[in-house]
């Protein structure tokens, strides 16, 4: 059944994103993507390790300080596999979802009480796959890395567990060391030292076989299945330990299972931050498990504490050491953050909470942001939110109060029980040594009530070993060790305490009630929820639905427990259990209906943006405007735009993007004014200088063109969101200028501006949003050579080689520089061939090496290569002209003819191209077709004399041939 039950709610939840591998990448899915450095693979491994989340190094001033290298190592692996097709990006979302299903399943099994184990399981699962609160973090790809941090935060605590489990069981197993006590206590009875000397002879050979074998392959983990022993005609029973595991092997799994405890923790810390939390809710459901007051075990349960909180702190120091705090965020992202007033913030954040459980109670009113004013500042006590705030952490503090009350009086009862029982346990000793057990019994059965349960004849002379007072109920070897009439206090070899007795000892040590389950399903709700609640630091953003993806596995296990506890009583009331049932049933598909609806809208853009335009108006119609702009519906896209900004005038974003949309409308006045508002609400937009140096261009105002320029190549950046792009504006800014200062002729300020475009890429080739050095390298080579810098030119192009050996275009460039020196003819011919080996289809480069030879007079090679590049662009009328100009200059002149009737056919309206059919068709004795051309380059040229000139003399030839 609890199989089924894991399998059924991990089947769901994969059913129900299914419809999710179709979607597309999405919001936040582009920086950290697609525009990844670390995700491309364009850096080293160790750069994952190096760089936030986004790609940006950590020791950046505008990194954004979220340190998570093995989520994006999984979205390497993705690109790895299968570049940017989505589907595989969600599919290890889906994956992932799953998974963390099945361990919400078994964390329940681990910690519901029985009787809410079959409904509050079911309940558990079934709500955590189907609950909509989970769209953003699984159909945003963005998600995965709550997703992951999920999956390990599980594993961690359920491995805690496991680690309680064996650190309690080894706590009791002293099977072993309680025969060796026997034995060393009896060396010395006279009527058994020939059976004693024996078995302790059996003894020794058995811890030496122990010893070999964890010397041995089979290791220390490798357990004795039978402790049976021949002690003369008796025969030891077997030890009924679990099986058997020695007290070494019980230790050693202890340690490790807290090492991977905190493994588990680390692992979940890398992939999102507030994982950590783990650590504190391990430490709380330590000491809710077990109430159990005897030293010993007091002192085991320190030492894990101990262990845990300190690698705990070690991780938290490690994390705050990498990444530091939180770097600062945009105050449109949090605006009471930057509030002045403590009142309102203290207000705000205090009902942030609030709605954030409300969004898990009623989970079907989302937005992919809930930046800006999405939900407004409480500014005032009188605010009628403060009331629902009031009420929900009197409720919780009142429900924590009653029950952590009940529990600590619950404590101190079992406190007292164990003394009370420690007490009686002394007196029975001290009375009962001087007198045969059975003896003593008997007189005590006589003077017993005869209503008298098992019970309180146990506790009459209680056994120290199996906790027996009657001598019936020990084992036959029990009596024979002891004589069947001596006191078994600290003699007894029964092997009760690792059967149904010590099973019953275990539970009864281990609470699982409905109060202690509420507590730690609160913690399990509340602690990962900390550090995004702007309690501890100020976060940069108000709510966000995906980091209530771990918090939600809490409030299902609340779920289920109340699910549990309602059906408890079933049977005695069985309509209001059917009410209940179908209530649930239908709220289970009211969920996956929403998720399945939420769904589609996390499909594309468009979608996404338009499903939040009631709660976020400025933000979903900024953003809805740029995805209709890339779409080509110019009118939408300036409707959204005006819509944003009525909402909210000082969006520089929504500005760029609105000049944006007036330049390729060639609007460029009004592209002006949108790009100097962007500008002056933002102004470290270096790509709005960029723009609006364009624009300016484009409207004839060179002079301002080259002020804004230089103003975006030196823009602040200290506190930018996307350092790359940032750097990338400036590189294009002094791209863009140096183009400007070319068009003017001013080379040497053009060349200033390649220099300082080189300071700001970095020194190895990895692309900086589409700029790489290599390209500024060749930039700066084109400089040179106007400059006819022939020895600068030639260094810098072979420095743009040494950075991309595989760029045919550079040997290209390389191989016409060579070319200018006649004595170096051999080593440019060889750098044109390496250009045309690396790109056989490119017509530029056969063009290039045709004229080149045919420099060198290599007149059939040269129409050889010209002859290549106009079949490899067959549309191209210059082209052929060229290839039919090389064949004549080589003697080929029908080859020639095709080659030029060829340009004439694709470009029949050029007067030259008929002219040299004309010439070409002169050549070949075709006076008529000849003529038939000069004519028609005539109409389209009627003043050329070197046609009029050709036209006469075949005439000429003409008339001779009509005479002869």
């Amino acid at each position: 059944m609890d199989q089924w039950v894991t399998a059924a709610s991990s089947l769901l939840a994969f059913l129900l994103y299914y419809n999710t591998l179709d979607a597309g990448f999405v919001y936040d899915d582009r920086r950290a993507i697609l525009s990844n450095p670390d995700v491309i693979g364009h850096t080293p491994i160790k750069a994952l390790f190096e760089n936030d989340f986004w790609g940006t190094p950590l020791t950046d001033p505008g990194s954004h300080g979220s340190y998570r290298p093995l989520c994006v190592a999984t979205y390497r692996l993705n690109y790895a596999f299968s570049g940017f097709k989505p589907w595989s990006y969600h599919l290890l979302n889906v994956f992932f979802h799953s998974t963390a299903t099945a361990l919400v399943v078994i964390t329940a099994k681990r910690l519901l009480p029985t009787y809410c184990m079959k409904v509050g399981t079911v309940v558990t699962g079934l709500s955590f796959a189907s609950h909509p609160i989970h769209t953003e973090a699984v159909a945003g790809v963005v998600g995965r890395a709550d997703l992951a941090a999920c999956n390990f935060f599980l594993l961690s605590f359920l491995l805690y567990t496991e680690h309680l489990r064996i650190r309690n069981r080894s706590h009791r197993r002293h099977c072993r060391d309680s025969y060796k006590q026997i034995l060393t206590r009896h060396l010395d009875a006279e009527d058994q030292n020939f059976r004693l000397s024996c078995h302790g002879l059996v003894q020794q050979l058995l811890i030496s076989v122990r010893k070999l074998l964890k010397a041995g392959k089979t290791g220390p983990l490798k357990v004795f299945n039978v402790c049976e022993v021949s002690v003369g005609p008796v025969q030891l029973s077997k030890c009924h330990c679990n099986a058997c595991a020695s007290e070494d092997a019980g230790e050693l799994l202890q340690w490790c299972t807290l090492v991977g405890t905190l493994l588990f923790a680390t692992a979940a810390t890398l992939c999102k931050e507030p994982a950590i939390m783990v650590v504190p809710l391990c430490i709380i459901y330590d000491f809710l498990r077990d109430i159990r007051q005897d030293e010993p075990f007091s002192k085991y349960r320190w030492r894990s504490i101990c262990a845990l909180s300190t690698g705990g702190l070690t991780l938290l120091y490690w994390r705050l050491r990498i990444a530091g705090a939180p770097s600062g965020f945009a105050a449109a992202d949090n605006p009471t953050a930057r509030d002045l007033s403590f009142f309102t913030r203290f207000y705000t954040f205090t009902y942030l909470p609030v709605f954030n459980f409300f969004l898990l109670l009623y989970p079907f009113h989302l937005s992919f942001d809930w930046s800006m004013d999405a939900i407004p500042k409480i500014t005032s006590i009188f605010d009628a939110r403060n009331i629902s705030s009031l009420i929900v952490y009197a409720a919780i503090s009142k429900v924590s109060w009653k029950v952590l009350t009940s529990e600590i009086k619950r404590q101190q009862e079992k406190k007292d029980r164990f003394y009370k029982k420690q007490k009686t346990k002394q007196k029975w000793n001290n009375n009962c040594k001087h007198f045969s057990r059975r003896q003593y019994c008997s007189e005590r059965k006589s003077n017993m009530p005869q209503k008298e349960n098992a019970s309180s004849k146990r506790s009459l002379c209680p056994c120290n070993g199996c906790k027996h007072s009657l001598t019936e109920e020990h084992t036959n070897v029990c009596r024979t060790v002891n004589n069947n009439n001596i006191m078994m206090h600290n003699s007894c070899v029964c092997p009760t305490g690792f059967g149904k007795a010590m099973a019953q000892r275990q539970h009864k040590h281990t609470y699982r009630s409905p109060q202690i389950a509420m507590l730690l399903f609160t913690a399990f709700m509340v602690l990962p929820f900390v550090p995004a609640s702007n309690i501890l630091f100020y976060v940069g953003f108000v709510v966000a639905e995906r980091v209530l993806y771990i918090p939600s596995v809490g409030f299902c296990l609340l779920l289920g427990l109340g699910a549990g506890a309602l059906t408890r009583t079933w049977r005695r009331n069985e309509l209001r259990s059917r009410i209940f049932m179908f209530t649930l049933l239908v709220t289970l598909c009211a969920m996956c209906g929403a998720t399945l609806r939420r769904n589609l809208d996390w499909r594309d853009e468009e979608s996404l943006f338009r499903s939040a335009l009631h709660i976020n108006p400025p933000k979903a119609y900024g953003n809805l405007g740029s995805v209709l702009s890339t779409q080509g519906r110019v009118v939408e896209a300036e409707a959204a735009f005006e819509r944003a900004l009525k909402y909210r005038p000082n969006m520089a974003d929504v500005h760029y993007n609105l000049g944006i949309l007036h330049q390729n409308q060639r609007r460029y006045a009004e592209a002006i004014k949108s790009f100097e508002k962007a500008i002056y609400f933002r102004p470290s937009m270096a790509l709005a200088y960029v723009n609006l140096g364009t624009s300016l261009m484009a409207d004839g105002r060179l002079a301002e063109a080259t002020s804004a320029l230089r103003a975006g190549a030196r823009a602040d950046g200290i506190r930018v969101r996307d350092r790359r792009e940032h750097d990338a504006a400036r590189v294009s800014a002094l791209v863009q200028l140096a183009a400007l200062h070319s068009r003017r002729g001013h080379w040497h300020k053009a060349l200033s501006s390649y220099k300082e475009a080189l300071q700001i890429l970095p020194v190895t080739n990895s692309p900086i949003v589409g700029w790489t050095r290599h390209n500024v390298l060749t930039m700066a080579g084109d400089i040179y050579i106007q400059l006819q810098q022939w020895a600068q030119a030639e260094h810098s192009v072979l420095s743009a080689l040494a950075l991309a050996p595989g760029h045919a275009a550079t040997y290209l460039s390389l191989a016409q520089i060579v070319a200018r020196n006649t004595s170096r003819n051999m080593e440019a011919e060889t750098w044109f061939k390496k250009a045309i080996t690396l790109a056989p289809d490119d017509p530029a480069v056969r063009d290039q090496f045709g004229m080149f030879l045919r420099s060198q007079r290599r007149l059939r090679e040269s129409a050889e290569q010209l002859v290549t590049a106009a079949r490899l662009s067959p549309t191209d009328s210059t082209r052929a002209a060229s290839a039919a100009r090389a064949l004549r200059d080589a003697r080929k002149c029908r080859s020639a003819e095709r080659w030029y009737a060829r340009a004439v056919e694709l470009n029949p309206n050029e007067a030259e191209y008929h002219s040299n059919l004309g010439a070409i068709l002169h050549l070949n004795g075709k006076y008529v077709a000849a003529a038939s051309s000069y004519r028609r380059a005539l109409q389209l040229q009627p003043n050329d004399q070197v046609t009029i000139t050709n036209l006469k003399r075949v005439r000429t030839l003409m008339s001779n041939q009509r005479k002869k």
